[in-house]
């Protein structure tokens, strides 16, 4: 059994390989730097019915970790060839061509996969943990399942503005309800929105602006696909910005199954070349 874990800022993903193939999964809360207790315990936490032959690091502070841990084998793998490595497998492109993954997590990061290497190209701090941080000051709350909740009962519309709200005709081949100034709507009405409605603004800033910094960036290296992989709040609102964008733009958006892990399964590929 080979063992990869990838240590994300909100989020520790490992994935235990078994000798037939077959990958289990297992999450949970980041809340501690890596250490061999931590280690310890995710291994606690997952089926294993072989002997582990191997562990692949990746992700935040990977290299607190020596090089064998138990007498098992230690690889620590660069967290953007993780990232590539992970999101080409899921997605099925093909990595001599250029595509840009974009890793949609705490952060948001931009990746330029082309000639079968991996180049971090770009990229903002604007991502998931954002929303949690502007909906603990705005909501009092960071659970990204009551935010989830209340964006899908809130509406845009009552916190931003959009194209038609502040010119008379269309903008280029923008559509007429794109949106023109996040959170604009607020300055210019005497009633504070809801709770839905600035929920849904947050999750619609966050996520148009990785979107708007992917499809830069895939102009930018003439690349015609865009993967989508990590796991943040943003991520419904980053698939339809992205959506919206490819229709008058030639590029095409991958939103692979089980991308949530798909540094965890690029360490648990370059660990077992």
């Amino acid at each position: 059994m080979r063992i990869s874990i990838d240590f994300g800022i909100t989020v520790i993903d490992s994935l235990a390989q078994e000798s037939n193939g077959n990958l289990q999964h297992h999450m949970m809360l980041s809340e501690r730097e890596p250490d061999e207790l931590l280690i310890n315990e995710i291994l606690n936490n997952l089926d294993i019915k072989e002997d582990i032959k191997h562990i692949s690091l990746t992700g935040g502070k990977h290299k607190n970790i020596g090089n064998s841990l138990n007498g098992i084998p230690v690889t620590h793998v660069n967290e953007v060839d993780a990232i590539g490595e992970g999101a080409v497998r899921l997605s099925g492109v093909d990595k001599s061509k250029p595509s840009i993954i974009v890793s949609a997590g705490s952060g948001t990061a931009c990746i330029l996969s082309k000639d079968n290497e991996f180049i971090h190209c770009s990229g903002t701090g604007i991502g998931g943990g954002t929303v949690l941080g502007l909906s603990k000051l705005l909501l009092n709350t960071s659970d990204p399942e009551e935010i989830g909740l209340l964006a899908k009962q809130g509406n845009t519309n009552g916190v931003d503005l959009i194209i038609e709200d502040v010119v008379s005709g269309p903008i280029g081949l923008l559509p007429k309800d794109t949106t023109a100034v996040n959170f604009g709507r607020v300055s210019k009405t005497k009633e504070l929105p809801s709770r839905e409605d600035i929920a849904a603004g947050i999750i619609n800033l966050v996520g148009q602006t990785a979107a708007r910094i992917a499809t830069s960036v895939a102009l930018t290296y003439q690349a015609t696909d865009i993967i989508v992989v990590g796991r943040t709040p943003t991520f419904d609102n980053l698939r339809s910005s992205l959506e919206q964008a490819a229709l008058i733009t030639n590029f095409t958006p991958h939103f692979p199954k089980n991308g949530e892990y798909a540094s965890a399964l690029g360490a648990l590929i370059i660990g077992n070349k």
